[in-house]
């Protein structure tokens, strides 16, 4: 029982299907014969021995895929989503793609597919500098690495020159010899005040250094176009006023889609989101949740502080009339009996003073004549 007890949950025993069904089943979605799907397979170093697991067909789809120049399986049929890209894609004058979004799972071939009428209607190209070539040939005979990493890292550079001759990739040297996160940042640090620049690399630390670099251009003072001239002669004020260039980073995710990487301002923590034109340095959720609780509670300390202002005030209000009430009790109030009353009170005081005037005349005389 307790034998029993140990035992972990049971095991998800992986769909498989065998080799011939593989070659069958690849044959007739590439129209090709058995002999090519096993020779193109055995190319990259996959042997169809025995039975495959069928997670593994979608890699031997994107071997094909990649050996035929075959990529309407990847090309998306949303129209809103390729107006976004197109929207997303034609602001920036160079696109540089780094080694690990060309390698990882198969959204490189998305992406592709879905810009690449979109950079040719816009004349851009992506660009690979040859450093990324370099890893790539380093990669695929790298044995610490999965077998699906080792297998695109085989079967990208001749993607990469199939893309190149297509005229939708330009592989260029650029005199990298030391790290390449470094001389990309070098690169974008030399020509990103007179150009608008994306990279797209799934590699975090490289996006925080390529977004601390734009907010850092961002606040020196934008450069004069470079005019001729007749232009600086007979052109307007508009033309010759400083421009402001973008930089960008983005990561490659499901499908090709492209996410931007931000940097938040408040905790300096990193994160993805959707890719619009503003600055790098945005807020992220938890830390714009957290402002605005702030905030709300703020406004209602400020409220509460407001309503017992105005409970003092009222309450100063009211001590104020209860006294001025009475001040008013406490004044004597006038009537007729009470006017009539101190009349005659009045006329009795003066009458006795006559009273008393008069005798003490009768006596003084009185007191003469004697």
């Amino acid at each position: 029982m307790a034998k029993l007890l140990r035992k972990g949950p049971p095991q998800r025993r992986k769909a498989t299907v065998t080799s011939n069904d593989v070659v069958d089943v690849l044959g007739a979605e590439f129209r090709m014969q058995k002999e090519k799907v096993l020779s193109t397979l055995r190319s990259v170093g996959i042997n169809l021995e025995g039975s495959s697991s069928t997670e593994e067909m979608d890699l031997y789809r994107e071997v094909i895929a990649c050996k035929v120049g075959d990529f309407t399986r990847f090309k998306s049929g949303n129209e809103p989503y390729l107006a976004k890209l197109d929207e997303q894609l034609r602001a920036f004058d160079e696109i540089y793609v780094d080694t690990a979004p060309i390698i990882q799972e198969d959204w490189f071939l998305h992406f592709v597919s879905n810009a690449e009428l979109i950079l040719k209607r816009r004349k851009k190209k992506l660009l690979v500098l040859e450093k990324t070539m370099e890893e790539l040939h380093g990669l695929k005979d790298n044995p610490e690495k999965d077998k699906d990493v080792r297998v695109r890292s085989t079967i990208r550079p001749d993607l990469l020159r199939f893309l190149a001759r297509k005229g939708i990739v330009r592989i260029g040297d650029t005199g990298s010899t030391g790290i390449a996160d470094d001389h990309l940042v070098e690169l974008f640090a030399s020509i990103g005040n007179s150009k608008n620049l994306m990279l797209i690399t799934q590699d975090r630390e490289l996006s925080e250094r390529i977004v601390a670099l734009a907010h850092k251009l961002e606040q020196e003072p934008s450069e004069l176009p470079k005019l001729p001239w007749w232009k600086k002669l007979f052109g307007s004020a508009e033309g010759q006023a400083p421009v402001s260039h973008r930089m960008v980073v983005c990561k490659l995710v499901e499908e090709g889609k492209l996410k931007r990487c931000y940097v938040c301002p408040e905790c300096n923590e990193s994160y993805y989101d959707e890719l619009v034109d503003c600055e790098g340095f945005v807020l992220c959720s938890r830390c714009y949740i957290e402002l605005k609780e702030k905030e709300a509670k703020q406004v209602a300390a400020n409220d509460l502080k407001r309503e017992l202002e105005l409970k003092k005030e009222e309450s100063r209000q009211k001590r104020l009339r209860e006294e001025a009430l009475e001040k008013e009790q406490e004044k004597p109030v006038f009537t007729v009996a009470k006017a009539l009353e101190r009349r005659r009170k009045k006329f009795l005081l003066v009458f006795s003073l006559v009273v008393v005037i008069v005798i003490l005349l009768a006596i003084e005389i009185y007191i003469i004549a004697v």
